[in-house]
């Protein structure tokens, strides 16, 4: 015991770079945890850190000898999970990061059935039009566009969208329906702005064998998919949006294509997760749950 103690901060004392402060998080004296890590130093029989009045910083050998003591605590809370989660049914808080628009739309008015199946299960559900860090934020499960900006990620690609170009039947009536590149430049534009990239997305058109891109001054840039779509309903201009975002509008009449078959590209979104040794019966679930909503609703099959 003494040894997992001493063993608990160091570790601690590593992550904070600080004795003091390690100390306090521990609830110990700074001579305790000075004592430990003492302790731990003289069982190994190296220097394991190297001391100032401030900081502390890993000797080669510390280093080393972090890295182990990180990879076997895992373990050892790997293992205590897969054995709390063989015993015992699907439980707990599960912490989903999904992009605004298909958390409320799709995700949302799923969940009921979902946790009807898992009555003691509990969805924190993170709606956000950003990148999160996974880790410092404590993601369980999470869908974001593909390519996902970290490679250390479980990955499940689960949709593809193609790009179209909307607009209002009022607007088409009083503007007229392009037909070509040229016809585009005279039109109203409404640009989305990545929340990925921050980059505004291009209009890529094909005509032929060749895929031009269309270029004009927007009337307006926005970084909101919603947003745009309120402006194309009300007469704005042409926008660019996945086909899925606008399908109900589409449906309704409210919306119209134009340059049928003519645009180019596509989103696609996965589902991801840290990477684990042994994956929670509760996260494993709930990833199961998203692709199973995301890949069977027919809005995201539209192609």
């Amino acid at each position: 015991m003494e040894s997992v103690r001493g063993i608990n901060t160091f570790i601690r004392v590593v992550q904070t770079g600080n004795l003091s402060r390690a100390a306090r998080e521990l609830e110990i004296t700074p001579q305790a945890a000075s004592l430990h890590i003492k302790q731990v130093e003289e069982w190994v029989g190296v220097r394991l850190l190297n001391r100032s009045t401030r900081r502390v910083s890993l000797t080669e050998e510390g280093s080393s000898f972090y890295r182990t003591c990180v990879d076997a605590l895992e373990a050892i809370d790997s293992e205590i999970e897969r054995m709390r989660d063989a015993s015992s049914e699907v439980s707990g808080t599960v912490k989903v990061a999904a992009p605004v628009g298909m958390a409320a739309r799709f995700i949302a008015p799923a969940l009921g059935s979902f946790l009807e199946k898992f009555p003691r299960l509990s969805i924190d559900l993170i709606a956000q039009n950003r990148i999160p860090n996974v880790v410092a934020e404590g993601i369980d499960v999470g869908i974001l566009p593909h390519p996902l900006p970290d490679t250390r990620l479980i990955a499940r690609r689960v949709v593809t969208s193609p790009f179209v170009l909307c607009a209002s039947p009022a607007y088409l009536q009083r503007h007229g329906r392009p037909a070509s590149i040229d016809d585009l430049k005279r039109h109203r534009r409404i640009d989305l702005r990545s929340w990925v990239t921050n980059a505004i997305r291009p209009w890529r058109l094909r005509f032929g064998n060749e895929i031009l891109v269309s270029e004009g001054q927007p009337a307006l840039v926005t970084n909101d998919g919603d947003s745009l779509i309120e402006a194309m309903l009300c007469g704005v201009g042409i926008g660019l949006l996945t086909l899925y975002r606008v399908m109900p509008y589409l449906r309704s009449g409210r919306l119209e294509t134009v340059m049928d078959g003519q645009v180019e590209g596509e989103l696609s979104y996965s589902i991801y997760m840290q990477q684990r040794q042994l994956v929670p019966r509760k996260i494993r679930a709930t990833a199961d749950f998203l692709y199973d909503v995301l890949s069977q609703h027919p809005d995201l099959q539209q192609r």
